[in-house]
């Protein structure tokens, strides 16, 4: 694989005009906030408080949900009730978080929250976070870049057994980015609040639509934080929760290899890449793709955001 294949499984939604998913619009019959699988959008037909126009292909939240609450409870019911069908049961039923996720409309004003499994099917944009731990070549063992590496659980639903970037969550309700970043440092990692908090810097946002194997439209959002560890002994990474089996120390050339090799999750193999063109270790003479992958890392999306 090269560095654009990665980009390319990550953000991976055509760029032309959609002609084949439905819209899902606000309760206002006219703010787009989610693309829908057609055969999911007949579901929504059958759900109380839905209009459904084949012929332009949009689900419009009906009038009467004009407040947060009416929101939150008419998706609580058709999530709960499509938890039933046998179709969704792998994505609902097994994979039912009791975690909700923030859908904002207007930009940056709560609009509803959706379960984190039922979210997947609405096309709504999600949020995480992604924190890179490195050790800068200055205090590393070779005077090499080296980054934590874990692999994820054999057990894990999704991607089991890949390569992550340090640490990554979602941002569940009621937390916000930086929460989310110290309390996953902790959970998936073992890193103390203390360190975490006086160790991680922002380092930008990226944002691609992922288009499943299973065809349904995902826009993500990833809020990228570094942590810079001082060397490879004084504080280590260790599996807390179970998200991770371990942890290894690569440097700038294995992560490259593993990410080529099709080693990572597809979008930890983008926050990498994001990384390494942040320190300076991909750049417009080293990567003949460099321009296109930058861009397709930060993509405009269609609907408000956080």
């Amino acid at each position: 694989m090269s560095l654009l294949d990665t980009i390319d499984k990550v953000d991976s939604y055509s760029y032309s005009i959609d002609a084949v998913n439905y819209t899902l619009v606000a309760h206002d019959g006219v703010t787009a906030i989610g693309l829908v699988r057609i055969d999911i959008a007949k579901h929504f037909e059958n759900s109380t408080g839905f209009g459904v126009n084949h012929d332009k292909k949009l689900i419009t939240i009906n009038p009467e949900y004009d407040t947060l609450s009416k929101r939150d409870e008419l998706f609580s019911t058709v999530a709960n009730e499509w938890r039933k069908l046998p179709v969704f049961e792998e994505l609902l039923d097994r994979g039912w978080r009791n975690e909700l996720y923030t859908v904002y409309n207007p930009s940056h004003t709560p609009y509803m929250h959706l379960e984190r499994a039922f979210s997947v099917l609405t096309g709504c944009i999600t949020y995480g976070a992604h924190i890179c731990g490195y050790i800068s070549p200055k205090n590393s063992s070779d005077g090499s870049l080296k980054m934590w590496v874990p692999r994820r659980s054999a057990t894990k639903s999704t991607f089991p057994g890949l390569l992550d970037n340090t640490v990554a969550g979602g941002l569940g309700y009621p937390y916000g980015i930086w929460e989310t970043v110290v309390k996953e440092c902790y959970e998936e990692a073992g890193l103390e609040a203390s360190f975490v908090e006086s160790h991680a810097k922002s380092a930008g946002v990226l944002s691609y639509i992922y288009f499943t194997e299973d065809e349904r439209v995902q826009p993500e959002v990833e809020f990228i934080y570094d942590i810079e560890f001082e060397n490879e002994s004084d504080v280590k990474p260790t599996p807390i929760d179970g998200e991770a089996e371990d942890f290894q120390l690569l440097n700038v050339e294995e992560l490259l290899a593993r990410i080529k090799n099709n080693e990572f999750k597809p979008n930890s193999g983008l926050v990498i890449i994001d990384f390494l063109i942040r320190h300076g270790y991909i750049t417009p003479e080293s990567e003949i793709d460099y321009f296109e992958i930058v861009n397709r890392c930060h993509r405009k999306l269609p609907f408000p955001t956080l």
